[in-house]
């Protein structure tokens, strides 16, 4: 399955991203870069930082397919000298790597793992041709790797709410902040409000 989602705090993230690293199959970029910036490789959970560029990762499964693309994002400055462009991390075969994390203390959103399939790809390929075909990938080996990556991180939880495993300070931050009720994309402490 390519996918998972799962619940993690900012006390979880660390032990997430070493694990990826310790894999040993991972390229690792930003997804979006700083403004005015190029789009930045990580080489340690000590490269990652703390901020949003170090929430979303783009993850490239090394020897599985051509280089990613770098797309340039050309902003709106508000005034002169400010910020002007960014660049995006592309590629039919990046695994992403996302952090959910706490909103207030009401909610805790699924952090996620996914990436494309080769069919997927092949239909989207003509709406995207800066990525190139998608049968230059080895989406077996992208399969393999987003694979490892997600049993790596089954094998930290402490528990599983439904299908989504639970890392152990996220497990904490549930337990105090009483949360009980999943829907939407996470835990929250109410339940869904009713349609009027």
């Amino acid at each position: 399955m390519p996918n998972l989602d799962f619940y993690a705090v900012a006390a979880d993230w660390p032990s997430v991203l070493e694990a990826m690293f310790d894999l040993g199959l991972f390229r690792v970029l930003e997804f979006d870069s700083e403004p005015n910036h190029e789009l930045r490789e990580f080489r340690a959970v000590a490269d990652v930082p703390e901020g949003p560029r170090g929430r979303h990762l783009a993850l490239f499964v090394i020897g599985s397919g051509p280089e990613p693309v770098a797309r340039r994002i050309d902003l709106l400055p508000s005034a002169p000298g400010e910020k002007t462009i960014r660049y995006n991390c592309e590629g039919w075969g990046l695994v992403q790597l996302l952090y959910g994390g706490p909103v207030g203390t009401r909610e805790l959103r699924w952090s996620h793992t996914n990436h494309n399939t080769e069919k997927r790809a092949a239909a989207w390929a003509t709406a995207s041709p800066r990525l190139g075909d998608p049968a230059e990938w080895n989406w077996a080996a992208v399969t393999s790797a987003s694979g490892r990556l997600n049993r790596a991180i089954r094998r930290m939880a402490v528990r599983k709410i439904g299908s989504h495993p639970v890392l152990p300070h996220a497990a904490r931050f549930i337990a105090d902040a009483g949360l009980r009720h999943e829907y939407g994309t996470g835990i929250h402490l109410s339940p869904v409000a009713p349609a009027p």
